[in-house]
């Protein structure tokens, strides 16, 4: 008999400013603070103030309504990567959070990705991801 897997229960974010994070997360995502959440926001001091390498580990949020999701993102002025696009693997957008990480929202192939929307988005020039 083989050993399952190993289950990842969460990601341990550190920030300088964990309300900020945790804020911008609940408002942006819906998330829930503290240990309910996939993504847990620590207070962490040995930490750059803005990410330094903001692609390395990229957090991917599948969203029932990537539209809904892209509409609050900009109305929060977030700065875009990657504009909200249709791909292979579903129409996926990528933004920085407050510290500067790489953030991205994802809807699986289920609905017409003639839907997306693009304006008023914001872009940072950087490399595809």
């Amino acid at each position: 008999m083989s050993e399952r897997p190993p289950v990842l229960a969460a990601v341990v974010l550190g920030s300088r400013v964990p309300e900020r994070e945790t804020a911008w997360f609940s408002r942006a995502l819906g998330l829930p603070p503290g240990d309910a959440a996939p993504l847990a926001v620590t207070q962490r001091d040995d930490v750059a103030p803005t990410a330094v390498e903001p692609m390395r580990i990229i957090p991917n949020f599948h969203v029932d309504d990537i539209t809904v999701v892209e509409a609050r993102l900009i109305a929060m002025e977030a700065i875009w990567v990657r504009e909200v696009e249709a791909t292979s693997c579903g129409i996926i957008g990528t933004v920085l959070d407050p510290d500067g990480n790489y953030v991205q929202v994802i809807e699986t192939p289920s609905r017409d990705s003639a839907q997306v929307s693009r304006r008023g988005a914001r872009r940072r020039s950087s490399p595809d991801v």
